[in-house]
């Protein structure tokens, strides 16, 4: 199983945007951005009676595209991939016909070819998919050791691409450029740590011949962990990415395989949207607005009580992010210390991202306003056994 990246951020949420600082992580007021869950939560994916395989299980945010037949294909996956594919976001079952993805589980970290989570997807025509993986590595998983069993991870995002519209994706050959993002640093088996990109967002079009998306990034330094913004002008090719640094988007990622940069500081990137926590999840585009939401999931003080919630911040730039505010309470999988035996048969939910059935893109990266908030249902004690679920939101702009 996937180790949960959990990263909650504790706030004081307001109703209201709060101007920031000069040089501060938050935008000045923007827009006001008000949410409502509008309905009880539906199945989009039961594990019970639709998986097609034991690892056929929702491990990752949801993501959507349409294929140049019109089909869309809603994906959220395990290290082995399939898809539910239908007419429309409301009515997609399981194909089991094809499984869509699955790296190569090598022991080596330098192939970045272990166990792969296809998370994230772009399309111009509906038959190449351009997607980006985050790439796991664990030595526990082929028998090797770490200095602290369970607290070796080194993640890396790659390349993949579909040719036949989806129904299959392959990774660039071991040995021919397929890294896209990581940590400037070779894995180290002595160093218990978190170390790498992880969780990349979904992709949206900045409008500016660049497409965009943000990585989790965890570094050496803990205290400068944080969500990088890249973004890219040729989405085929894996090096064309560039993160965010102090004077723009400045920064190239550095493979450390064979031989590791002299300088690491200048492979790693600047983070943006701190406040909101992370990882992103969601990077949406508000249809006929200059505006973006992001979609986390945290903890915040609401009514003097710590709960777990969706947060969104907004943006105009996709730099500057407002101060955010609750999508929705969202009990978390493991939160405030939870396991199977203090919360057994107890329901909760991780990997929360937004999609808009509705959407006028292919690629689903915009909302109008009604959208639902996708999630992954966890049960205490139930082990591989998770639903995708979603639930109705409204979604207002003033």
């Amino acid at each position: 199983m996937r180790r949960l990246l959990a990263l909650p951020l504790l706030a004081i949420l307001t109703t209201t945007w709060a101007a920031a600082p000069a040089g501060a992580e938050e935008a000045d007021e923007l827009a006001t951005v008000s949410f409502a869950v509008t309905g009880p939560m539906e199945t989009a994916f039961d594990y019970g009676t639709e998986r097609c395989n034991t690892l056929d299980l929702p491990d990752a945010a949801a993501r959507a595209f349409r294929d140049s037949s019109g089909d869309v294909h809603l994906i959220a996956t395990h290290y082995l991939h399939w898809a539910s594919i239908g007419s429309s976001l409301n009515s997609v079952t399981r194909d089991c016909a094809h499984m869509i993805y699955a790296a190569g589980a090598n022991s080596n970290p330098a192939t970045y070819d272990n166990r792969g989570w296809l998370e994230t997807f772009w399309t111009e025509d509906g038959d190449t998919i351009h997607g980006l993986v985050a790439m796991d590595y664990h030595p526990e998983h082929y028998g090797l050791t770490c200095a602290t069993s369970g607290d070796c991870w080194y993640g890396t995002t790659v390349q993949a691409t579909s040719t036949d519209g989806g129904y299959s994706f392959t990774s660039p050959a071991q040995g021919t450029p397929r890294f896209v993002a990581g940590a400037p640093y070779q894995f180290d088996s002595t160093l218990p740590e978190t170390l790498g990109t992880f969780v990349p967002s979904n992709i949206v079009d900045g409008g500016d011949g660049y497409l965009y998306a943000t990585l989790s990034f965890e570094r050496r330094a803990p205290a400068t962990d944080g969500t990088c913004l890249i973004r890219t002008d040729d989405i085929a090719d894996p090096a064309a990415w560039r993160a965010w640094g102090w004077s723009g988007f400045t920064v190239q990622f550095a493979s450390p395989y064979p031989t590791a940069p002299s300088i690491p500081s200048a492979h790693e990137c600047v983070s943006v949207a701190n406040s909101l926590g992370r990882p992103i999840r969601s990077l949406i585009k508000v249809e006929g607005q200059d505006l973006y939401l992001a979609i986390a999931h945290g903890t915040a003080i609401v009514g003097g009580v710590t709960k777990t919630v969706v947060r969104a911040s907004t943006s105009t730039d996709l730099v500057t992010w407002t101060t955010p505010q609750t999508v929705m309470e969202l009990p978390r999988y493991g939160q405030f210390g939870e396991n199977c035996s203090t919360h057994p048969n107890q329901e909760r939910y991780q990997y929360p991202s937004l999609l808009d059935p509705e959407s006028t893109s292919i690629n689903f990266e915009t909302t109008g306003s009604t959208a639902y908030i996708y999630a992954t249902a966890i049960t205490y004690c139930k082990g591989l056994d998770r639903d995708l679920v979603r639930w109705p939101i409204s979604i207002t702009v003033s």
